[in-house]
């Protein structure tokens, strides 16, 4: 008899960035996050915040919201502003990558709060591991420590915790 311990394994090694993101509820999930009109929400189902490390599996996102596992939405990758931190008032910019993604971790970083949300892409688009590549290549960071979020404490971050 096969036993499996429940563990969620990653299937590639991530390599740290430093890029915005929005990360749109999906339909179905919208039921299980609601964010109020006082939180720092970008939209009652929609989410501003850092990719801090990424792989043709998957992301790791640090937000202010938290976003329970399970939960399913299209993540959007923008090139970065040249404004250090300034995540909740992103501009519109070239958007780098767009895929479903599944929450599979999340991490309470700091108090302020900061989560750090590991996601996996879901139905992975042909040519991912070449968007990826190319993110990496003009964006790619040997920096572990991904950039503060406006509001968020100055320490360090959760690269490749999520």
């Amino acid at each position: 008899m096969t036993q499996t311990t429940g563990l969620t394994v990653r299937q590639f090694e991530r390599e740290h960035v430093r890029l915005p993101i929005e990360l749109v509820i999906a339909e179905q999930h919208a039921g299980q996050v609601r964010f109020s009109q006082s939180s720092s929400a970008a939209g009652r189902h929609m989410i501003r915040g850092l990719a801090v490390d990424i792989s043709p599996g998957g992301m790791g996102l640090q937000c202010a919201q938290f976003l329970p596992r399970n939960c399913e939405g299209t993540v959007r990758v923008y090139e970065p502003t040249g404004t250090e931190g300034a995540v909740n008032d992103l501009p519109p910019t070239a958007v780098l990558l767009e895929h479903r993604v599944k929450v599979r971790r999340v991490f309470l970083l700091d108090r302020e709060p900061t989560y750090a949300i590991g996601v996996a892409f879901v139905d992975l688009k042909p040519g991912i591991e070449k968007i990826v590549a190319s993110i990496l290549d003009r964006f790619g960071s040997a920096d572990p420590n991904p950039i503060p979020m406006k509001g968020a404490s100055k320490g360090p971050g959760g690269g490749g915790h999520a």
